[in-house]
């Protein structure tokens, strides 16, 4: 049951952002659950501040 509520919700946002006439927007969709321990988070926020 959770899986389908994620699907719809990112259906939802994605036609969200479509519907938008600014058109800089990003999706990033990360397996926190399997790479959250393996995942660099300075690395990741260093790397998102260049898209502000």
């Amino acid at each position: 049951m959770q899986g389908w509520f994620n699907i719809r919700k990112s259906i939802n946002v994605i036609h969200h952002i479509n519907r938008l006439k600014n058109k800089n927007h990003m999706i990033i969709s990360i397996d926190a659950e399997k790479a959250f321990d393996k995942v660099q988070h300075p690395f990741i926020q260093q790397k998102n501040k260049g898209y502000h």
